[in-house]
């Protein structure tokens, strides 16, 4: 915090009466960030917030007209495309990847709800979470063979995120957080928290059909708190639709981004990535990771990405979506809430080279422990699931944490992708990874 804010805070608690000086002791107590302020978020080269630009729908307008106004002011964005369209312009699209955009998957046919008659033929309500799953992966597949890229960002079909009906509707946000880095809405009416946000559903602002004007007070708040503004539109075009981006703003918005070096403007899968590896490197931030529940089924999924690495030398590799470069100073913890005492059974998804193995890791939940031996995975690429043991864990919440057994130990100690806390009847008799 400032001295001189400070100061004069303490200032002010001198000057009132002793009683409400107590009572406003206490409440700063509770919220220190009144007191020392809140920790702001790290952007990167002394950024103090970023904007992202977005398109949906691989539109042909965005190779014309749009494409070549961000180029003129050095705006690196994201065009969420479906492979059918890619393929009647292939390579204009390979150009887009080449000036340095990011090509993200939006599906094979778009679907939405059948509510809209357009979308009658490919509805989110006939859809399941496996063949959303399989759509999803064969689009990534496609456009992996058309542009030699693996899209990292998802964006959802008129950011609608369920599939089936009533009672049977579920939520496919947990698929796209399976294949994705990030998952962009549509229509939505905020900036993002990076400490916060949950990458697999983020907020979509709009920006077709708007001047720069209208858009201002939305980039003041996100300059003011430190947030990720992340734009969303369609096409880019003389004409003006229900759905463009109209030339004028983008110009405008890009002579404003240009004046404003304070800004970090950067393709939504780089922002991403970005939030992902500094909220789990705890160099970074000093601060515990938000707590993780279980789901419906019971178990917790502790995903690298959910935690934090501690030391000096554990990263997250966003690639891997994994915690690597492990040594003996180094640990992980993430924050978990249970609502259910009782046993867990604890698997993990590791890797590490067969030269490396054999090493040993404790888990350890407020005083419970757990020795895991770390067997091969075949190595540092090849990922391997396994039951590592059982462990207890009270109600309420708690830091779940993995570290080094020894701490003399010498190399790197493993790659951890998940380790997942499932309930059990009985404790069963520690296993050791095979």
């Amino acid at each position: 915090m400032d001295l001189k804010i400070y100061t004069m805070r303490l200032f002010f608690l001198q000057s009132i009466g002793a009683k409400l000086r107590l009572v406003i002791l206490f409440v700063m107590l509770l919220r220190s960030d009144l007191l020392f302020g809140q920790q702001q978020f790290p952007w990167p080269e002394g950024k103090t917030f970023a904007i992202s630009l977005s398109f949906d729908d691989s539109r042909p307008t965005n190779l014309e007209y749009g494409i070549p106004i961000l180029d003129s002011y050095g705006i690196r964005a994201t065009f969420y495309v479906h492979p059918d369209v890619v393929k009647n312009n292939l390579e204009g699209w390979k150009s887009v990847l080449s000036s340095g955009h990011e090509i993200g998957n939006h599906s094979l046919l778009h679907p939405c709800s059948g509510n809209f008659l357009w979308a009658r033929n490919k509805s989110l309500e006939e859809y399941t979470l496996a063949s959303m799953e399989e759509e999803l992966s064969e689009t990534s597949r496609q456009l992996y063979e058309l542009l030699g890229v693996t899209p990292q960002s998802f964006a959802y079909p008129c950011g609608q995120t369920v599939v089936g009906r009533g009672e049977g509707k579920k939520s496919y946000v947990p698929v796209v957080a399976k294949l994705f880095t990030s998952g962009r809405g549509w229509l939505d009416e905020a900036p993002i928290d990076p400490f916060y946000v949950d990458l697999s559903e983020i907020s979509g602002v709009k920006m077709d059909d708007m001047d720069l004007e209208e858009l201002m007070p939305m980039i003041t708040y996100a300059r003011e708190n430190g947030l990720w503004l992340a734009l969303a539109g369609h096409d880019t075009q003389p004409e003006h639709t229900g759905q463009t981006t109209r030339l004028d703003f983008l110009g405008a918005l890009g002579e404003y981004l240009a004046a404003h070096e304070e800004i970090w403007v950067a393709p939504v899968g780089e922002v991403a990535s970005y939030i992902t590896s500094t909220r789990t490197d705890g160099r970074v931030i000093q601060r515990d990771p938000l707590p993780v529940r279980a789901g419906l089924d019971g178990e917790i999924n502790l995903k690298a990405s959910l935690g934090q690495g501690r030391g000096p030398e554990i990263e997250y590799m966003a690639d891997w979506k994994a915690f690597g470069w492990w040594t003996s100073n180094d640990s992980a913890v993430w924050t978990i809430d249970v609502a259910e005492a009782g046993v867990y059974q604890v698997e993990m998804e590791w890797s590490v080279s067969d030269e490396e193995a054999g090493k040993a890791i404790k888990l350890i939940v407020d005083g419970e422990e757990c020795t895991v031996t770390i067997g091969k995975s075949g190595s540092w690429e090849t990922f391997k699931t396994a039951t590592v043991g059982t462990i207890k864990v009270s109600e309420g919440k708690h830091r779940f944490m993995i570290v080094p057994a020894d701490p003399n130990l010498n190399g790197h100690l493993m790659d951890v992708r998940t380790v997942r806390l499932i309930p059990i009847d009985i404790k069963k008799n520690q296993l050791p990874i095979e």
